[in-house]
């Protein structure tokens, strides 16, 4: 009677630990769900733009405390990229603001003259913008600057470049825009 009684007790005892550590595990879970849902990053371009979602990140701390380099990839809506396949860059207005508060100069056609190229997409004796990011999609991205038809603007601290030469002979695609930036 006795072992019973202690047989009894023991597997109430594990049962109570197990639904207790089930328990705490749900909660943990649960209580993660909310955060973990949704957009987890801001855009830094200025807010005409669509984004669709945010396809690539990358960035490089500088030495000596000089800030940080980096691009990232943007894909903007499908009702954005329509008009961008209507209007070309001039569905954007040619006064843009960032985030930041730093205002874009007008939009110009690639490809880029070699200043801005080298401050912006691939410096090879200093680190800057894309080169800083160190993504697979440099290479891509790169070609983007150096062909007709995309545009680009400049704030002076950053690049952002449209991919649009690709949307006349995909219809599927969704326009992409690069945003390259230095300190």
């Amino acid at each position: 009677m006795f072992e019973l009684a202690t047989e009894r007790l023991s597997v109430r005892v594990y049962t109570v630990i197990s639904w207790a550590v089930v328990s705490l595990f749900a909660i943990v879970v649960f209580a993660s769900l909310p955060k973990s849902m949704g957009r987890q990053w801001t855009s830094e371009l200025p807010s005409q733009f669509e984004i669709y979602q945010r396809q690539a990140y990358g960035s490089r701390q500088l030495p000596n405390g000089a800030g940080t380099c980096g691009a990232v990839i943007y894909q903007l809506s499908e009702a954005q990229t329509q008009k961008i396949r209507r209007d070309g860059v001039a569905a954007f207005p040619s006064d843009l603001t960032g985030p930041d508060g730093l205002k874009y100069g007008r939009w110009a056609s690639t490809p880029m003259p070699q200043d801005i190229y080298e401050r912006y997409v691939l410096n090879a004796a200093y680190p800057v913008g894309l080169n800083c990011s160190r993504g697979t999609w440099q290479k891509e991205w790169r070609a983007a600057a150096e062909k007709a038809g995309n545009y680009y603007s400049t704030n002076g601290k950053a690049l952002i470049l449209l991919w649009a030469s690709e949307l006349q002979y995909n219809p599927i695609y969704l326009a992409a825009v690069g945003y390259f930036y230095n300190p």
